[in-house]
């Protein structure tokens, strides 16, 4: 697998100059999603991704997140942009346990793919969803996972975990571990499902690329610790926002570029990031200091203590219009620093998420056939010959 700090950009067009139907409204930093595309923004946007938008989003008035509302839609906000997924042998739920530390269930959706099994059983994928901590089910990455499953041949297996802020953060990344442990360590469980528990890699996109980043990290310091194959992080957030009250504060200039982008901009990043902070317990209780104990350094990736012999390759996929695509490349790079296996791809002309829009925008349709080709080549060696 050759190491590259950068693939190839996926696609340049030149973004066309926008004739608005209606009078854009000036959006400042202190409103939220969705808006008219910003003038700052729109020359580095393809004209594709501009066309749809304005006709499904740029006239919708912005307006302040509501936790309830966002949930309801989450998942289905982009349907009309989705494109069709290929069908799988068979698509089921299953429980696991959750995080010891607030016991409970979550719940799995299994997806096994057509054909006949290697001897020794499917490898696995599992996928963490995004959404900030706070949004999302197993209905977020559905299409993409179903693509997943039939095109690199694996068992996916997509995990709800608990939200924010009715768990404390950083619950979601203990209950996954508690999963990535389970298909690693219970043969009881990996036999009734087919799984070949020493073939396994793991994924997600913004959030969930958090997850599964900060989970290399456990994966191998667990003991014995847990061999991880390939993982793919889709315009991974990492750093936080809460402490700064200017985008300029950032040390990541694409986060002052692209504070007004549209779909994922400053604001709404200081939403979610403040939504983390109002999960946990008040300041100065014995609880809050459990619960500052558990964060440890996972409320900001960079300062993890130790980046070497993580997973055997690191996909880390940006997006050029979105706030979070330097610190998603500069993780890249510190991976790379550490002499671990890492491939950074820069989707150009688009936003955050982009990945959920295949039917009409090919940068999407490239990133998922870029992550079943990666996930592919992990488990099954070459496959290009």
């Amino acid at each position: 697998m050759p190491i590259r700090e950068h693939a190839e950009p996926l696609l340049i067009l030149g973004a066309r100059s926008l004739v608005y139907e209606f009078d854009p409204c000036e959006i400042t930093t202190t409103t939220p999603v969705p808006n008219p595309i910003h003038p700052s923004v729109l020359p580095k946007l393809d004209q594709t991704f501009v066309d749809l938008y304005n006709r499904n989003f740029a006239r919708i008035p912005p307006r302040t997140p509501v936790l309830t509302s966002l949930r309801r839609v989450y998942s289905t906000q982009y349907a009309f942009a989705k494109g069709p997924s290929p069908e799988c042998a068979e698509e089921y739920d299953v429980e696991a346990d959750a995080w010891r530390r607030y016991p409970g269930k979550i719940l799995l959706r299994i997806y096994v793919p057509r054909g006949t099994p290697p001897s020794t059983g499917w490898p696995v994928h599992l996928d963490f969803h995004g959404g900030g901590w706070g949004l999302g089910d197993l209905q977020t990455e559905a299409h993409i996972l179903r693509h997943v499953c039939t095109e690199a041949s694996v068992v996916v297996i997509d995990v709800e975990y608990r939200l924010i802020p009715e768990l404390p953060f950083p619950t979601a990344i203990y209950d996954c571990f508690e999963v990535l442990k389970l298909v690693h360590g219970s043969p009881d469980f990996t036999s009734r499902h087919g799984i070949d528990a020493r073939s396994i890699s793991i994924g997600g996109l913004s959030a969930g690329a958090n997850i599964d980043l900060i989970l290399g990290h456990l994966a191998r310091d667990h003991d014995p610790s847990i061999p991880l194959s390939v993982t793919i992080a889709g315009t991974p957030v990492l750093s936080d926002t809460s402490g700064l009250d200017d985008p300029k504060a950032s040390l990541f200039a694409s986060m002052s570029e692209m504070a007004l982008a549209p779909t994922l901009n400053w604001i709404r990043l200081k939403w979610f990031d403040n939504l983390k902070t109002s999960s946990l317990a008040a300041s100065g209780t014995p609880q809050r200091q459990q619960q500052e104990e558990d964060i440890s350094w996972f409320r900001d990736a960079f300062t993890a203590p130790d980046y070497r012999h993580l997973t055997g390759l690191t996909f880390v996929g940006t997006a050029v219009c979105d706030p979070l695509r330097d610190e998603g490349e500069a993780y890249g790079k510190l991976l790379l620093e550490n002499d671990n296996c890492v491939i950074i791809k820069r989707y150009d002309g688009v936003p955050h998420p982009f990945q959920h829009m295949d039917a009409v925008l090919p940068q999407a349709k490239e990133f998922i056939e870029d992550c079943c080709r990666y996930i592919k080549q992990a488990h099954y060696g070459d496959t290009t010959n």
